[in-house]
Formats: C-alpha cells, structure tokens, sequence
C-alpha cells in the first residue's frame, strides 16, 4: 500500500521550509492571528533511515504554548528510559534519556491540541512523521474510525506484542506503545508499524494520560486482535463503537432534551412546536421537581384518535417517581391526529393533540448479511442522526436477508451486533481480564432515506 503518511510529510515540510527561507514572520501589528502553527524544521527528517543520537529537534514558524504542545506531543514506541523537553524560542528539542534503539521505527504524532502563544490558534488535524534507526522503515499500517458524540479527547491506544503467545499488558496501569488522537470526524491511523500482534482500545483520555482509568473515561474495544505481518501490511475498517446514539431515558442529557407544555408542568418529548409523531411513537412524561400522584395520571390516561374516535390502550412504564414512559398496544393510523390527556393531580391537567405523519413518508431498508455465522441472532439498530427519539431495531433469527419497513425519511446511522450471550443487548466486553465485545460492525456510509422509496441489497459483512 501506498505510504501516505510519507508523502504527505514531504510535500509539508518542502512547502514549510520554502516558505521559511524567504523570512516570513508572523503578521505584526492590528491584524488578528488565525493561522495555526506550521513546523519550519524537522530533525531527523520524515522517513529518514540509519538514524544515530538521542534528540529530536522541532522548530515553528511562531512562538507555541509550550504546555500544550507537550500535552500533544506523542512518540512510539515509548522510550523506555523517557525524555525531556528543552526549549529555546520557537525551537524545542526532545531528548531521549539513552540514544535511539538499534533497529527501530519511531513514529512522532503531534496532535490537534497544540496551539499557538498569540492567537490560540490550534492544530486542525494531527501531524505525524516516521524516521528509523534501521535500515529501513516498517510499513505496517492500521485504520479505522472511533463513533462517538464527540471527539475533543478521544486517543486511539494501542498495544503490541511480537510473540503473539505473550500477554497483553493491563491497561488501566501500562502506557502503550503507540497513541493517537482522532481526527474531527473520528479517524484514526497508525503508520510505520512492525510485524506482531496489536491489542487496541479507543479511550476518552479525560485527564491525558494516556491509559484507561475505570470510572472516568469511556471505552471501546475491538471483537478480533490484529496481526501485521510482511513489510508493507495494512489493516483497514477497524472501527470502534464508542458512543452510540442509544438513548438513555435516565440520563442528564434526555431529561434536558424534553420540552415543557403549555402550562410548563410536564415535559414531553414531543413539541407544540413540532407536533408530528411516528405511528410507533413513544411518550416520555417528565414531572421536573415533583412527584405526581402515579394512580391519578394512570386512571385518567386518555389515549384517543380525534377523526374516528378510537380508543387506544396505553401502556405504562414508570421509569422513575417523576419520568413516564407510555406507548400504544398497537400502531397509530398514519395521517390521523391524537389526543393525550391525564390528570397530573386534581388541580393541574395535561391536554396535547399530536398528528401522525403521512404513509408516503416512510421508506425501507433490505440486504443481506456476511459471515453473520449461526445460531445467534443478529439484532440491527437504526438511529435518526437529527432525532435521537426515533431508532430502529429488528431481531434477525434468519441471519440469511434483513428488511426494515416503516422508516421516516431522514439520514440514519446503522449499528448491528451478533447477540451471543442472547441478553438482548449490545456487550462492549470487559477491558482487563479482557473478554472481546460481541461481533459487531458499524456501516460505512450513512442511510438518506426517502419516503415511498427503498434502499436495497445492503451487504453486512461480519
């Protein structure tokens, strides 16, 4: 495969240093500083070869904070001895506490979070760039994507073993070998790789340090382990379920999502504003500071379609002495408008008419799975990527074809999971003692359905 990374810090660096020698200097006077910083000067040079010392010279177009470049300076494989930072003007040298190791690719990451004095400008993506003390480089590469909601600390760990009988380290306590954040839309790549064994985990580094510490960071992990082997090996669509779009009817943040009715006593996940429902929908009653009287909402739930009249039968989940959750025992009739009402105690009533959408607004998926294996469901989640109300999940028995109908037009991500452990639900694993996550795959692109339309022959390769 061809070698990006390399070409990439050529044409950067030429590009860096023509500029330099003509003296360009940071825009003086008024003019606000938006640019971020570039390198002038790299030693030893991107994908140099036969490398000797211990010091690594960096030089910048502009003064950085030196903190955050510090924060964002990463270097693999570690230094098993360490290194310091040695800084004079623009210029910093990373000096290793024993020279280079004989025979060993370094790869240098400096990610995103560096930043500029004046401006507080930031790196937008990470730069990255490989030497060897070796004759050659290694030229093993792995890529993928991280989920997730957000990705300001999201970093990429990874572990290597050159004996794949060996063990991988704990790593709540062990620094990896390798690190590197995402890019802004959750890509990550290792470059310049050897021949071995890799363990990898996608962590929220909170306080960046490079480890997982239980209880504070998020964490995803990979179902199979990565083997490299050959000079110029590559592993792509390693993909990392971080975050999901499931949503957690107990979190802070789907409480906050809930608009309050008229009278501003109950907060609902439908709005005056925006009163249009799925036939399929579910009602989520949130009674902020209060406590309602359970047998009085219960008994006076009124459930009805105002253009024939029919009544539907409420089902009622309490999540919580204030959260409600409440769906029909049956579909709504597309295009019709229903009423909800209940009495929260005898003094305040709630009254709200909802319009369910159109049938031409409703598409449907259908395809078929790859190497889904036998004797475990697969179970498919579609999340509505504009509105986390609305997901999709069909539990496939016949692993063979999938279909899902009645989908409201909008984009959708796809998530789908071998559900081994038949719990009905996602298992992301266990980090250390390290159990795998169940089989799962993220699909590549994002669904755009449209009404009255289908999207077809979708391939789910496991």
């Amino acid at each position: 495969m061809i070698n990006y990374l390399y070409y990439f810090s050529v044409f950067v660096l030429s590009v860096i240093i023509s500029g330099s020698c003509a003296n360009q200097l940071p825009p003086e006077g008024g003019k606000n500083d938006t640019d971020p910083p570039e390198l002038n000067y790299i030693f030893p040079r991107p994908n140099s070869t036969g490398v000797k010392g211990n010091k690594i010279i960096i030089k910048f177009n502009e003064y950085v904070d030196r903190r955050s470049f510090e924060e964002s300076f990463f270097i693999s494989p570690l230094p098993a001895k360490g290194f310091i930072f040695e800084w004079s003007g623009k210029e910093v040298e990373i000096v290793f506490n024993d020279n280079f190791e004989r025979e060993r690719t370094y790869v240098i990451i400096i990610g995103k979070d560096l930043r500029d004095v004046r401006g507080g400008n930031n790196l937008s993506e990470p730069f990255g760039f490989a030497f060897s003390t070796g004759n050659k480089l290694d030229m093993g590469n792995i890529y993928g994507k991280v989920f997730s909601d957000n990705y300001d600390r999201v970093k990429v760990l990874l572990y290597h073993i050159k004996d794949t009988s060996d063990y991988f380290p704990d790593p709540t306590v062990k620094i990896p070998g390798y690190v590197t954040q995402v890019t802004a839309d959750g890509n990550y790549t290792f470059t310049n790789l050897p021949n071995g064994k890799f363990r990898l985990y996608a962590v929220t580094d909170e306080d960046r340090n490079n480890v997982y510490d239980r209880g504070i960071d998020n964490v995803a992990m990979l179902p199979d382990d990565p083997v490299l082997t050959g000079d110029s090996i590559s592993v792509s669509g390693l993909n990392f379920a971080l975050k999901i779009p499931d949503t957690d009817i107990r979190s802070v943040d789907f409480l906050n999502s809930l608009k309050p009715d008229s009278a501003g006593n109950v907060f609902t996940n439908s709005s005056k504003d925006i009163n249009l429902i799925t036939p399929f929908h579910k009602f989520y009653f949130y009674f902020e500071n209060k406590f309602p009287d359970k047998i009085s909402v219960v008994e006076n739930f009124i459930l009805t379609d105002t253009s024939s009249g029919k009544i539907y039968t409420p089902v009622f989940n309490w999540v919580s002495d204030s959260l409600l959750e409440v769906f029909s025992s049956e579909q709504f009739e597309y295009n019709s408008v229903i009423f909800v009402g209940f009495n929260v105690s005898p003094s305040e009533k709630y009254r709200e008419y909802f319009k369910i959408y159109e049938r031409e607004k409703f598409g449907k998926i259908s395809g078929k799975f790859l190497n889904a294996g036998t004797g475990a469901p697969v179970i498919l989640k579609l999340y509505n990527l504009s509105d986390r109300g609305i997901q999709y999940t069909s539990i496939i028995s016949d692993t063979s074809a999938f279909t899902i109908g009645n989908i409201i037009e909008g984009k959708y991500m796809l998530f789908a999971f071998r559900d081994e452990d038949s719990g009905g639900s996602f298992d992301p694993g266990i980090v250390y003692p390290f159990k795998a996550p169940e089989r799962f795959l993220i699909y590549d692109k994002d669904f755009e359905i449209k009404g009255n339309s289908s999207i077809e022959n979708i391939i789910l390769d496991f």
